[in-house]
């Protein structure tokens, strides 16, 4: 039977949001009459603004006690849904759409899932551990058990007219001129310390790119990471743009790394809105397994080192962080010349 009423839930940190967005576009190709629903947490649709490939958005406000998960299922039990695709492999994420008696469950049965599952397959493994998968193929394949083809696998993100008008305001509160291309430098990363690059180090890179490439930097930060962007700017001698006055959401920071002409990043969200648009990036990474983020990489210059002891997915390192410190500034230089060459980043007008 062809589904009419489909829940999706999607994965939590922004970067896997992003990119599940391919397969919110493959269930939306196969069941074009369906309403599609996205389950989220608040904050999180500001990603999603725009996007015709759902119908709307629901919110899972958190929580793991009896009542609010029963809270939750009970207001998804209204909904009558036919069919239940769970993108996150946690047992909370089963546990919610079994509660609120979706009829059909699928998703991977790990972590104890099986039993809350109505149709579920198994993760790629390494003897006994998984096997790292590129995650848009991870979420993908949760939807071909449910009949749902595979398409390309790239994510896709939207602007809105307001965006795009609150992406202007915030240009001209930083000083940046109309059709100015900037590189962006996004230092943070919400997961944890572990994924963090010296502010130093980018302080010295935005220098370094400054005078290589005769463009201003700017750097980019979320919430409760202005700490790091103002030693950045202490410390860089070419003054990178940033105003520690001036907020950029989820959704407009969407039409402003669009607009960027490289940006260069940690292993989180913004990484993937930059694919998402086109923008080359150049990403240092070090505690995460570059495996699960191998996929549309046409414009991507990863900078890692490898180390005895990683990549350990830890949130803070309990050593030394050799993994990031060891990458130098002039390395992650090198790497952009590299990406230039390969995609033409700043051939134009130099």
């Amino acid at each position: 039977m062809t589904p009419a009423n489909i829940l999706i839930q999607a994965p939590n940190w922004v970067g896997d949001i992003v990119m599940a967005t391919s397969s919110f576009a493959d269930a939306r190709r196969a069941f074009p009459e369906a309403r599609i629903s996205i389950l989220l947490k608040p904050g999180r649709e500001k990603i999603l603004e725009g996007s015709t490939d759902h119908d709307r958005i629901l919110f899972d406000r958190g929580g793991k006690g009896p009542l609010r998960l029963w809270g939750i299922a009970r207001g998804l039990r209204k909904e009558a849904f036919d069919v239940a695709l769970v993108l996150p492999t946690s047992f909370r994420s089963a546990l919610v759409p079994f509660l609120a008696g979706v009829p059909r469950r699928y998703g991977y049965g790990m972590n104890g899932r099986s039993l809350l599952l109505t149709d579920t397959l198994p993760p790629e493994m390494d003897g006994s551990r998984r096997r790292p998968v590129p995650m848009p193929l991870f979420y993908s394949r949760v939807c071909e058990i449910a009949g749902i083809p595979p398409g390309d696998g790239k994510p896709r993100l939207s602007v809105t007219p307001g965006c795009e008008e609150r992406a202007r305001a915030v240009r001209k509160a930083l000083g940046i001129a109309e059709g100015e291309q900037v590189i962006g430098l996004n230092p943070g990363a919400s997961f944890g310390s572990s994924k963090l690059w010296p502010a130093g180090h980018f302080a010295r890179l935005s220098d370094l790119l400054g005078r290589r490439y005769r463009t201003r930097t700017m750097v980019l930060v979320g919430p409760g990471e202005e700490r790091i962007a103002e030693e950045i700017v202490a410390r860089a001698e070419t003054k990178p743009i940033y105003d520690p006055a001036v907020k950029i959401g989820l959704d407009v920071l969407k039409p402003i790394v669009r607009d960027l002409k490289l940006l260069v990043t940690t292993d989180t969200g913004p990484r993937h809105y930059a694919v998402a648009f086109g923008v080359p990036v150049v990403c240092v990474m070090g505690s995460t397994d570059p495996r699960y983020t191998a996929m549309n990489l046409e414009r991507t210059e990863v900078v890692r080192h490898d180390v005895p002891c990683g990549p350990c997915h830890l949130k803070t390192c309990p050593i030394d962080h050799r993994c990031m410190t060891g990458i130098t500034p002039e390395e992650v230089l090198e790497r952009v010349e590299g990406l230039d060459a390969r995609v033409s980043v700043f051939r134009e007008g130099f």
